[in-house]
């Protein structure tokens, strides 16, 4: 009965107006959650639209034709953009105004006074664009901004403790909503060895991907020498595969180079057929040393691989160790080595960890289950901006 008339309330309720605010949509990890937000909310139950602070971005051509995007971009120290921020809220009139990471929230928070109209405003911290750079001056107005803000949530257990430690923000302020992962894009294949063979890999030959850009924080120059010595330990046919780019690629091919290794380690750049990759794939390593919730870590659950990553940020949140996966120390290159070799050698418990991996991804970090976290959380906070957004998380 309970559950019929939650139903009926929904249904005649009118929709949650929420805006969504960004830096931009260009390809990433934080601006694929926010399409497969813009996309999967019920257009019955919630009105969106987005706003693009800098640009739009590639990933904008995949937001549903219904929502719209509006782009204010931002200039250097641009003292206008929170009026142009105000103008959007004021004109779309939402009951929750959501900001993610640092690079918008200042700006929201202005604009949100300015517009004085009863919203809820609500930051998210996804995690820090690279390594631990946090200055003293962003510490002290993360707090300032933290009580002007209704909600915080971060994406990870691991990343709220860590922001609020670093800002002197109470832990009690965040919530963590997990991201979710499309269980049906990401998928093992039925058709794995045709799509093994329209990639170029080899019958018999072991590949071991990696998904991330090419900057230090990701940890491609620990993997290479943890590659050259799995590669020198076994006689099996193993290739190393990273698909991405950035600012590390020729240091990295100069590496690859001077090991000996070209052929074996492959930088074939960014690609939009990682579904089909990772579906063909044998192992997935993500050597990070820092991360919030990794969305590339959740796509090779989903896919069916197990995956071996360092114990670090909301990693060990989604690698069920042992069960599901494998971790290790971020700083001990022989443990790195010795785990993917463990696994190259052993072919039954790659394939039970994968299982292990896909249900884990099913149960747990589906987008599925993203959306109805998100719709609940969104649902809250509208009834908060109608009561007035004092009486929400504010401390």
């Amino acid at each position: 009965m309970n559950v019929l008339t939650d139903a009926a309330r929904l249904a005649d309720a009118a929709p949650v107006k929420v805006l969504q605010v960004v830096h931009g949509l260009p390809r990433g990890g934080l601006e694929n959650g926010v399409v497969n937000l813009l996309n999967g909310l019920p257009a019955g139950q919630f009105q969106q639209s987005v706003v693009c602070l800098d640009r739009r971005g590639e990933m904008a051509d995949r937001v549903a034709p219904q929502v719209p995007v509006d782009v204010l971009g931002r200039r250097r120290h641009d003292l206008t953009l929170a009026l142009r921020l105000a103008r959007v809220i004021r004109r779309t009139r939402p009951q929750v105004i959501h900001c993610r990471n640092w690079n918008t929230w200042p700006d929201t928070v202005l604009a949100h006074r300015l517009a004085a109209c009863r919203s809820t405003l609500v930051w998210s911290f996804h995690g820090f664009a690279d390594g631990h750079w946090f200055p003293r001056r962003r510490r002290l107005a993360s707090r300032g901004l933290s009580l002007a803000t209704d909600q915080l949530f971060a994406v990870c257990r691991d990343s709220a403790e860590r922001f609020a430690r670093l800002a002197g923000i109470p832990p009690g302020r965040f919530e963590v909503l997990y991201n979710g992962v499309d269980c049906r894009r990401f998928a093992p294949s039925a058709q794995r060895d045709a799509l093994r063979a329209a990639l170029g890999f080899a019958p018999n030959e072991l590949v071991i991907l990696t998904v991330a850009s090419l900057t230090p924080v990701k940890g491609h120059a620990h993997l290479l020498e943890a590659a050259a010595q799995v590669l020198a330990g076994t006689p099996r046919q193993v290739r190393f595969l990273w698909l991405g780019e950035g600012r590390e690629r020729a240091a990295l091919e100069a590496r690859i180079h001077d090991l000996g290794l070209d052929g074996r380690v492959q930088l074939p750049g960014g690609s939009d057929q990682v579904p089909r990759y990772l579906a063909a794939a044998d192992l997935f390593v993500l050597p990070s040393q820092l991360e919030g919730m990794s969305n590339a870590i959740l796509e090779a659950m989903a896919s069916g691989l197990p995956v071996v990553a360092h114990a670090v940020g909301g990693n060990p949140e989604l690698v069920d160790h042992g069960h599901s996966g494998l971790l290790c120390p971020a700083d001990d290159l022989d443990a790195l080595a010795g785990v993917i070799g463990r696994l190259v050698r052993n072919d039954g418990e790659r394939a039970t960890l994968g299982a292990a991996a896909r249900m884990r991804a099913e149960q747990i970090f589906s987008l599925d289950a993203m959306l109805m976290r998100y719709a609940d959380f969104y649902r809250h906070a509208a009834v908060g901006a109608t009561r007035g957004s004092s009486s929400l998380g504010r401390q």
